[in-house]
C-alpha cells in the first residue's frame, strides 16, 4: 500500500513538472529539438506514459492557439509552429480548444495585411466573369432594406373626468391617435455576396447588383453586415453577412490600392 502511494505521488509530481516545463518551453511560441529531448528525459525519469501526458499537452496546444490568436492575426510561421506541435503530440484539431472559424479568419487577415488576397473556388456562382477577373471572396448573404413599421397606438391630449352621480362619470377633453413608428432592417433577398479584383456584387433569386470599385463612394461596417454607398444612388446597398472582417479587409485593401 505504501509503495502504491509513493509511486502515485511521484507520478503526480512528474506530471506537474512536465506541465510546468512544457509551458515554459512554449513561452516563445515553439518547441525546439533540445526542448523535446528534455521533455522526453523528464517523462522517462518519472515513468510517464502517453496517457499521463495527454492533459498537459491539451492545455499546451490550447494555450498556443489562444496566444497566436490574441492579436487576431495568425501568420504562416505561427500556423506552422502550431501544426508542428500538434504533429509532435499526435493531436487533431478536436483534441484541444481550437476554433476553425477564428483560425480561418485570423489567417486570412494576416495574409491580406501582406497583400495576399484569398482566391476561393466559385464554380457554383452563376456569374460571367471577365478573362482577367479573379474572385477574392464569396459567401452566403442577404440583401437588406429599411422599412418603417407601426408598433402601437397611443392616446394623447388633455382629458378630465367629472363625477355626476354615484357610479356615473362624464369625460371631457380631446383624444388623439398617435401611431408609433420605427425603422427596422428586413431581408429583401438571399443569395451570394462576392468580391473580385474588378468589382463587387450580390446575386440573389430576385435581386442582384454589381459595381466597379471606382463607383463606390464609401462603405460602413456593422456587426453583421456592410453598407455600400454607390455614386449616383441615394440609398446604400446593405449586405447582411455572418463574417464581416475578412470581406471588409479585402474591400479596404482593393479600394486603397486603386486610389
Amino acid at each position: 500500500m505504501f509503495s502504491f502511494v509513493k509511486n502515485y505521488l511521484a507520478k503526480r509530481q512528474g506530471k506537474d513538472e512536465y506541465e510546468t516545463t512544457l509551458s515554459k518551453f512554449l513561452a516563445d511560441g515553439k518547441l525546439d529539438e533540445t526542448e523535446k529531448k528534455q521533455l522526453e528525459e523528464l517523462s522517462q525519469k518519472y515513468g510517464l506514459v502517453k496517457e499521463d501526458l495527454i492533459e498537459a499537452q491539451k492545455k499546451a496546444s490550447s494555450l498556443m492557439f489562444k496566444n497566436i490568436s490574441s492579436d487576431e492575426r495568425i501568420t504562416d510561421e505561427e500556423k506552422q509552429e502550431l501544426e508542428a506541435l500538434m504533429s509532435y503530440f499526435g493531436q487533431t484539431q478536436n483534441d484541444f480548444k481550437f476554433n476553425q472559424a477564428n483560425f480561418n479568419k485570423f489567417y486570412s487577415l494576416a495574409l491580406i495585411d501582406k497583400g495576399i488576397l484569398p482566391t476561393p473556388k466559385h464554380s457554383g456562382l452563376n456569374v460571367i466573369f471577365k478573362n482577367d477577373e479573379v474572385v477574392h471572396w464569396l459567401c452566403p448573404a442577404t440583401l437588406k432594406k429599411q422599412r418603417k413599421i407601426t408598433e402601437r397606438m397611443n392616446y394623447r391630449g388633455f382629458t378630465a373626468s367629472i363625477k355626476i352621480t354615484k357610479g356615473l362619470r362624464y369625460r371631457v377633453g380631446s383624444l388623439k391617435v398617435a401611431p408609433q413608428t420605427r425603422e427596422i432592417m428586413v431581408d429583401e433577398d438571399r443569395g451570394n455576396f462576392w468580391l473580385t479584383n474588378l468589382r463587387i456584387g450580390f446575386l440573389g433569386s430576385r435581386k442582384n447588383f454589381s459595381l466597379a470599385y471606382d463607383k463606390i463612394l464609401s462603405f460602413e461596417l456593422y456587426r453583421d453586415g456592410i453598407s455600400i454607398h454607390k455614386e449616383g444612388r441615394e440609398n446604400p446597398y446593405i449586405i447582411g453577412l455572418n463574417e464581416v472582417e475578412v470581406p471588409a479587409a479585402i474591400l479596404s485593401y482593393i479600394l486603397n490600392k486603386n486610389n
